[in-house]
């Protein structure tokens, strides 16, 4: 019990600035960007917290509140993206109707996760569009309504750059014993894929369990905790990856992983 407050203070801690953010310039959002962006991160925070509770704790009630709880947050502050609100409330309703309080908590971690893509689709800059051809029309030809105004294309978000000199040293672990480790590298039609998520979800054990990890420069990715060995759906969320990659019901990935280490690369393919 004194574990699970602990973790609602963070998360009250975590969703307090967002409501300063909203309120600073009530009723209009001073800048669009920076907001989502602090809810894609308060969202990836709560739903960290909520794994933790569900896979190392058993705390399947306790995940399912969390994660109930930060999306009833979030929701009044995502009036300027409806879509997104539709998506936690389809969520809510979904997971309301479940008997079982893991299968509640599972639903909510993909509906974070579905929010969290659309807030980032809506971040990416509109492909550039291709002036129309300027025709010269004698004056008395000329169209009665002025030409439409185009609009320059939006600048683009500068990358990070990719890391220079030796990689990264990656963290020593001990493996339990009858357990897994997995690493690897995951790339998009063959380009390392950097900043995204790594989704395991378990297929063969009565309760579903999720690992999450991030992919690091090139690509690399490592999950520190050990995983029961078996069948894995692989979910991966990020920028340029394709949408049946990031469910579980669609993505063609599948891992079956051994005790001991295990590495192994994912290539997206569009």
């Amino acid at each position: 019990m004194r574990y699970f407050l602990g973790q609602w203070v963070v998360f009250i801690t975590l969703v307090a600035g967002l409501h300063t953010l909203a309120s600073a310039a009530d009723p209009q959002l001073p800048d669009v960007k920076t907001f989502d962006k602090q809810v894609i991160d308060s969202l990836r925070d709560v739903h960290n917290i909520g794994a933790d509770l569900y896979n190392k704790h058993r705390d399947y009630a306790g995940a399912y509140r969390m994660y109930q709880g930060g999306l009833l947050t979030i929701r009044p502050l995502l009036q300027h993206r409806p879509v997104a609100q539709k998506l936690i409330d389809t969520g809510l309703e979904k997971a309301e109707l479940e008997a079982d309080v893991a299968r509640k908590a599972f639903l909510l971690h993909e509906t974070i996760e579905a929010v969290r893509k659309n807030l980032k689709d809506a971040l990416r800059p509109e492909p550039a569009k291709e002036p129309e051809p300027k025709i010269d029309l004698p004056k008395d030809k000329q169209p009665t309504e002025p030409h439409p105004k185009v609009h320059p294309p939006k600048e683009k978000e500068p990358k990070d750059p990719p890391s220079k000199g030796n990689p990264p040293k990656e963290p020593k672990t001990d493996t339990p014993a009858g357990h897994a480790r997995l690493r690897g590298t995951v790339t998009v039609d063959n380009q390392p894929l950097s900043d995204a998520d790594i989704v395991l979800v378990s297929v063969q054990h009565p309760k579903p369990r999720v690992f999450v990890a991030k992919t690091q420069a090139e690509g690399r990715y490592q999950f520190t905790e050990a995983i029961p060995p078996g069948t894995y759906i692989v979910v991966v969320t990020g920028a340029g990856v394709p949408a049946q990659y990031q469910l579980t019901t669609t993505s063609p990935l599948r891992l079956e992983l051994t005790a001991g280490d295990n590495t192994r690369n994912l290539n997206v393919q569009k």
